[in-house]
């Protein structure tokens, strides 16, 4: 077994610890020397020359949306402000990026990035330019090493495995793929974000001031039932902001934003019945309707998983490489899990998946079965 998939995803590096001269709540990623060390265990050793090793970044591994500028976070994304958020969060990690240039530049060593959510400013042409030339050895654009997926929400590994982020499936963080792009009626283009995004640069970022954890809670019923109780002021505050933020920016023409009526349903249906669930029935429905497809991957809830069904088909959520609070029973409690999906070919070109916990350099990884 000569070749080797890892597939990461929601680690959402933002600009740092320290920010605009102060503590930066916004930055939710504190695992730079471990991720380095990951990168170097699959680039040396065993996995050294002679071994290829992709490493693939299934969105949301960098966090522009939480990237603040002079304090305030802006709903009309430019490429320049995207640039600028950029280079902040690069600033704000710079072991991790020299880590991961480090890793492409050995032999047989790539990396592939598919977008999420918290990282569609790499929409713009720019964006993605710079950010390829930071990864890339050479500081090369195109690259032979990294690879920048825009086109399409899916990764197809071989072997029967495919890759794709998974907020497709949740009408809040739907992404145009067609048309990520506006430019009718203004002077520069500015980013279709959806209304999830704008959710979490008005709402979630302004309340994360507060109460840190807003956006760490899983799942959110359970925290606002809790917060009734316990915290009442400030869950009536985060209803009363949540619903007006709604109807400012989906009944209110903006040339900056659509809002289609269909997909505005489509939100209500899913945030009274099924709010950001596991993704595993979306994922079982892609492996029953693609028979060469025995292993869907997916990221974007948080919650790794690991389920293997009797027909031998498998889904896998690659988790986050942040703070989670969790306040169901399959988890109770405040948790790291430095989870990846490890992905072997056999000699005929089959993947076979596991979901594996970095540990550390004494005990790499360990199997994790969610």
């Amino acid at each position: 077994m000569n070749r080797i998939k890892l597939v990461i995803s929601d680690c959402h590096l933002s600009a740092g610890l320290n920010f605009e001269s102060r503590k930066n709540p916004h930055e939710d990623f504190f695992f730079d020397d471990e991720m380095v060390a990951f990168f170097e265990y699959f680039s040396s050793g065993k996995y050294g020359e002679g071994r290829e090793v992709e490493l693939v970044i299934n969105g949301d591994f960098l966090d522009f949306l939480n990237v603040p500028y002079r304090g305030e976070f802006e709903e009309v994304i430019t490429e320049q402000f995207a640039l600028y958020k950029l280079e902040c969060i690069l600033a704000g990690h710079p072991k991790v990026i020299r880590g991961l240039r480090r890793f492409a530049s050995l032999p047989g060593k790539t990396i592939t990035y598919n977008i999420g959510n918290h990282d569609a400013d790499l929409f713009f042409p720019k964006v993605r330019e710079r950010l390829v030339q930071a990864l890339d050895p050479d500081g090369q654009f195109p690259s032979a090493k990294v690879r920048l997926n825009h086109v399409t929400t899916v990764i197809d590994l071989g072997g029967g495995v495919q890759v794709q982020h998974g907020n497709q499936y949740e009408a809040v963080h739907v992404f145009n793929y067609e048309k990520p792009l506006l430019t009718e009626g203004l002077k520069e283009p500015v980013l279709n974000i959806p209304w999830g995004s704008f959710y979490v640069l008005k709402i979630v970022n302004r309340l994360k001031w507060e109460r840190d954890y807003v956006d760490k809670v899983r799942p959110i019923r359970a925290m606002i039932l809790w917060g009734l109780l316990f915290d009442t002021w400030f869950i009536l505050r985060f209803a009363f902001l949540s619903l007006l933020y709604f109807m400012k920016t989906r009944f209110i023409y903006s040339p900056q934003r659509r809002s289609r009526l269909k997909v505005t349903l489509q939100i209500f249906q899913q945030e009274t019945m099924t709010f950001l669930q596991d993704l595993e029935a979306e994922a079982r429905r892609l492996l029953e309707e693609q028979p060469d497809v025995h292993t869907v991957i997916m990221g974007h809830t948080h919650l790794p998983m690991f389920k293997s069904y009797p027909d031998g088909k498998v889904y896998i959520n690659t988790g986050t490489w942040t703070k989670m609070i969790h306040l169901d029973l399959r988890g109770m409690g405040n948790h790291y899990r430095l989870t990846f999906a490890f992905v072997e070919f056999d000699a005929q070109g089959k993947g076979t998946a596991t979901l594996q916990q970095w540990i550390g350099e004494h005990k790499p990884h360990v199997r994790f079965d969610g």
